[in-house]
């Protein structure tokens, strides 16, 4: 009596662990992968934008009205290392100098005559769109940017900015 040929998938699986992917599996599946990646990254890069601007637009409602009450001589700096909660609230907040302009999660603030409080992308269009301003008069306010105006370490909005139409309340 013969016996009847082994069938591969019977194979212990030890032997079956063994088998390589033939050539075209392989490539197949590092296509697929590419394929999802050069989907994802854009996906990726559009949810870290909003992420920012949602933490810049924190920022500003938490920081603007600490910043008006506090003495003429504090800085960001100064008022985010003051309590414990601001300590933890911005732990992985960057100092520019004397901390007069922080980076936070991909937006920069600094407080502008006045007493007004911006955040403004670090790279328009990468790390957000929008800019917020904060005001003793009016509170949180935002400007859908788009443009690039604002943008970088020599990109800080003025106080005539809130003079250009398109800005709304974000604390109504």
């Amino acid at each position: 009596m013969t016996s009847p040929a082994p069938n591969p998938s019977e194979a212990p699986a030890s032997t079956r662990a063994q088998q390589p992917h033939n050539p075209p599996t392989s490539l197949l599946l590092a296509a697929v992968g590419l394929v999802v990646v050069l989907i994802s990254m854009p996906c990726l890069a559009q949810w870290a934008a909003v992420n920012n601007q949602e933490d810049a637009a924190k920022a500003v409602e938490v920081l603007g009205p600490l910043l008006a009450a506090a003495p003429a001589a504090h800085t960001l700096g100064t008022l985010m290392h003051s309590t414990p909660l601001l300590r933890h609230r911005f732990s992985d907040a960057r100092l520019f100098g004397t901390g007069h302009m922080v980076e936070h999660h991909g937006y920069l603030l600094q407080r502008a005559e006045g007493g007004i409080l911006f955040a403004w992308p670090r790279q328009s269009g990468r790390t957000g769109q929008a800019i917020y301003a904060w005001t003793s008069d009016a509170g949180l306010l935002t400007l859908p940017e788009g443009n690039g105006r604002w943008s970088g370490l020599g990109g800080m909005p003025s106080a005539a900015v809130l003079t250009l139409p398109g800005w709304q309340r974000l604390n109504d």
